[in-house]
């Protein structure tokens, strides 16, 4: 049986998480929203006290939880409030585009390591996980490729950004067009009548 020495494969998995946490701006032939375009946001949406985000499923606020399984958006703020905070129809100038994946843990594997601000860390266990793929390993763990739009209000500047995500995937066929990173079309789709991106001159 091979054995894989411990503190290798940890290494190996710090330098796959620092790779994956690298957002990317994508040219417009990867992504059909830009710096510079507007979000609108049509109705009031609220962040539940001690929360930093909302989360938009089938174009209805669900607040701090999703499926998974079906594309979704969420909507975060910089600073978390004993309070619920109320984000006002607005329209949002996307100062920033970053396209990125996000990593869900895997169950009963008790050593965590954390990415980005994900929902869920990657988790390992005995210096092996599903992330060994990298490594000559078995399986690829199940991630979400998603697309932040950082967003910016004089008005309300503690509105950070709008994220939205493909469907959780292990890189099935069966799982597409879903775990697709969604673009324009599809991000809309998600919002509903909650919101919408426009062109600056619009």
């Amino acid at each position: 049986m091979i054995q894989i020495n411990k503190g290798v494969a940890f290494l190996g998995l710090i330098s796959v998480f620092a790779l994956s946490s690298c957002a990317l701006t994508p040219p417009k032939s990867l992504m059909d929203i830009q710096a510079g375009e507007v979000f609108v946001l049509e109705t009031p949406l609220t962040i539940s006290p001690n929360h930093s985000r909302s989360f938009i499923q089938f174009g209805e606020v669900t607040g701090g939880s999703f499926n998974r399984r079906e594309p979704h958006c969420r909507i975060e703020v910089r600073n978390l409030s004993e309070q619920s905070q109320t984000i006002q129809p607005k329209r949002f100038i996307i100062t920033q585009v970053n396209i990125d994946e996000e990593m869900i843990a895997l169950r009963n594997q008790p050593i965590q390591l954390a990415m980005n601000d994900s929902i869920a860390p990657t988790t390992m266990t005995d210096g092996v996980s599903a992330k060994m793929l990298a490594l000559g390993g078995y399986e690829r763990s199940e991630t979400m490729d998603l697309v932040h739009l950082y967003l910016q209000s004089k008005q309300q500047p503690n509105v950070y950004r709008l994220t939205c995500s493909g469907s959780l995937s292990n890189g099935s066929p069966a799982d597409a067009p879903r775990s697709y990173r969604p673009q324009r079309q599809q991000i809309e789709k998600i919002l509903g009548e909650i919101g919408h991106i426009e062109n600056a001159s619009s």
